[in-house]
């Protein structure tokens, strides 16, 4: 029997009690998490045991079928309705499975009435395991002499009981004071011959501005902001002799956001104050233009106006644009170089929908954006959606209908290749706020039952609720729902559900899956699932090329992927092959397999071989990740020889698809390591050699 989930409400815990043994066996897992600096296992030591014992409800004891300890969980509350992971330590056999039992835990959290779950990082490993289900690196702290990323996830679509919110931004407001107070200290300690004369200019310009900035009403000035400016101060003044304080403060009311960070430098405010102060004799020049038509000038291109009549659709086109976007929304857009060299190969667009420019008592007003918009041109889908402070649109926003109707516009648009922008799908992630019925649809009219829907009309659809296919799916709503997921067209005899019902019609596959059922399913039928429209089934044949790792690695980022680092540990040291080589690939999980509760790697390799199943070349892993665009949200673990990461553990390729984006990423390789049932590998079929 598989080991029941520890987060179940069935599996309710009362308080911790441990035995000195237990406690001793805690205290050795705790110094035995190699990944963790010793200083820190130390300083964890007996704290660990404490934390337990605090009735906490989601604190766990981990234990292996044997009964034994094999690792901890120990959370407090800080903040009321707040969990914060303060210890978490395993062994490596713990048989326990992440991707179980990390949903469970958040919605027994959630549950037990928690808003947010909050950890400091300090396992690489296990931040990146829990960046997949939408923990989010909020900053970075200084504890202990060491700085540490803290994450956070959020809980409850709901607002928060005011009180609770302003407890909760007090406390962590004070921290982040804290943090900077002690940054402007070491940046103090930088100043080794000329300190007290450094120290005086940065407080004679501290001291100016905040008597002029907190005269000012449109301006918050509070204690958070004068300590992120004193250390801003310092930190330019380390590099430079003086300021020009009046241009400054023009800045600083131009860009009020940017003493809200610690983030960017007085260089680079100035930069930005200073293509504003451009951009504004650009705007007088256009109007002298528009009379003598001598002039030209650097505007957005409008794609539409809403019908209403406030707000407008535009194509942000070069850097200028991206990075005023960027400061007035206080998101990345226009902090690198990433966005606009997509933009430039074709990969993207960036669209801004704005408030419309009005003229009151002769000033132009408005044109300000509300929300910034990713365009994939490739897949044709809206990858982010995001309001200022990435923030996600809600349907109670005010202009939500001027938004839905901008959408509807944006589809009759043609891009600069004369292709219209239709985007087949908006990206999940950025539809968080909108609750959808199973096997319903938001459309531009309202929620209705996919029964009610013609595909085939010409109405917009903002989001889609659950249409899982089943066995008790009709095969005439299956082809609606495929035809409203995906947009392809299957007949209803072109469905099938299981191998008896595999014709010479059929098209796609929605059923039971193992090797078994893979040999009776011929190879020219390509849609593969286990459920639509969750698990697809990966079966495909792709090209071994003789890259090199530069090569492997320049290719994997200028398409968007993103390599663990550990990752690329592995793919550091592979070797070209020799020759191009076509191979076929095959996924099934640890279950179809015949291990319905988990097995060892051994195991599965030798199982395979009994299936005509091959390892996989390890260029399969940045071949795959390539060659699979259009991978769903899942993980598949490369079945190959291990190579050594950085730390000698043995380790595999994989790849993965999560709302952080797509990735090629790693898993442990020891032959003894024990893998759940629901694991998928991919392998290669033996026909091919």
């Amino acid at each position: 029997m598989e080991k029941q989930i520890l987060y179940t409400p069935e599996n309710k815990k009362n308080n911790i009690t441990l035995t000195e043994d237990q406690k001793n066996i805690i205290r050795n897992i705790t110094l035995g998490i190699e990944e963790v600096d010793e200083t820190i296992r130390s300083l964890a030591f007996e704290d660990v045991v404490n934390t337990l014992g605090n009735g906490n409800p989601l604190n766990r004891i981990i234990n292996d079928q044997e009964g034994k300890i094999t690792g901890y969980i120990a959370c407090e509350d800080f903040v009321p309705k707040e969990a914060y992971i303060k210890y978490l330590g395993t062994t490596r056999q713990t048989g326990r499975n992440l991707l179980q039992e990390i949903p469970a835990f958040l919605e027994y959290a959630k549950q037990q009435g928690y808003s947010k779950i909050n950890f400091h990082g300090w396992n690489d490993r296990l931040n990146h395991i829990l960046e997949r289900y939408g923990f989010e690196r909020i900053r970075t702290d200084s504890m202990s002499n060491f700085n540490v990323d803290f994450y956070e996830k959020s809980l409850s679509d709901k607002k928060q009981d005011l009180n609770l919110e302003e407890e909760r931004i007090k406390a962590f407001e004070q921290k982040y004071i804290n943090k900077i107070n002690q940054e402007y200290n070491q940046t103090l300690n930088t100043f080794i011959k000329d300190r007290q004369e450094k120290e005086n200019v940065i407080k004679e310009s501290f001291d100016v501005l905040e008597k002029r900035l907190s005269e000012n009403e449109t301006l918050s000035f509070k204690e958070r902001q004068k300590a992120i400016l004193r250390l801003k101060l310092a930190r330019y003044f380390q590099g430079k002799e003086e300021i020009d304080l009046n241009t400054l403060f023009d800045a600083i009311i131009e860009t009020p956001n940017f003493i809200n960070t610690d983030k960017g430098s007085l260089f680079r405010l100035l930069e930005i104050h200073e293509q504003k102060t451009l951009q504004k004799i650009a705007e007088i020049r256009k109007e002298r233009a528009e009379i003598n038509g001598n002039e030209k000038f650097n505007p957005y291109e409008a794609l539409f106006e809403t019908k209403s009549g406030n707000y407008y659709m535009a194509r942000l086109l070069n850097m200028p644009h991206l990075e005023e976007e960027s400061s007035y929304m206080n998101h990345c857009v226009g902090t690198s170089d990433s966005y606009i060299n997509k933009i430039k190969r074709g990969e993207v667009e960036i669209l801004s929908f704005r408030n419309s420019p009005k003229i009151n008592n002769n000033k132009l007003q408005g044109d300000t954006p509300v929300i910034t918009i990713e365009y994939n041109l490739k897949t044709k889908t809206i990858k982010q959606m995001k309001k200022k402070d990435d923030h996600y649109l809600n349907k109670d926003d005010l202009y939500f209908n001027d938004v839905v109707d901008a959408l509807k516009q944006l589809r009759k648009t043609k891009t600069d290749g004369g292709e219209l922008r239709d985007f087949i799908k908006i990206n999940e992630s950025e539809l968080n706020n909108f609750k959808v019925k199973d096997y319903h649809l938001l459309t531009e009219n309202g929620e209705i039952d996919f029964l009610d829907f013609n595909p085939n009309e010409n109405v917009f659809v903002l989001k889609v609720g659950n249409m899982e296919i089943n066995n008790d799916t009709t095969k005439v709503d299956a082809s609606k729902i495929i035809k409203i997921i995906s947009n392809k067209e299957f007949n209803s005899d072109q469905i099938a559900y299981n191998t008896n019902e595999v014709n010479e019609n059929t098209k796609i596959y929605i059923g039971e899956w193992n090797p078994e059922v893979m040999k009776q399913i011929p190879e020219n039928i390509n849609e593969l699932y286990e459920s639509f429209p969750e698990k697809k089934i990966l079966r495909k044949s792709i090209e071994l090329t003789t890259k090199t790792k530069e090569e492997y690695t320049e290719n994997l980022l200028k398409k968007g992927y993103k390599i663990y680092s550990y990752a690329q540990d592995i793919l550091n040291k592979l070797e070209p092959i020799k020759q191009k080589e076509n191979i076929d690939l095959i996924s099934f999980s640890v279950a179809q397999l015949g291990f319905p509760n988990g097995a060892t790697l051994q195991q599965i390799y030798d199982k395979a071989l009994e299936f005509d199943l091959e390892l996989c070349p390890p260029q399969v892993g940045p071949e795959l990740r390539l060659d699979y665009e259009d991978q769903p949200n899942n993980y598949l673990i490369i079945a190959m020889d291990p190579i050594s990461d950085r730390d000698g553990y043995p380790t595999l390729f994989s790849v993965g698809r999560y709302d952080s984006g797509s990735w090629l990423d790693c898993n442990g390789g020891r032959l003894s390591d024990l893998w759940s049932s629901d694991y998928h590998f991919v392998f290669r079929s033996r026909k091919n050699l």
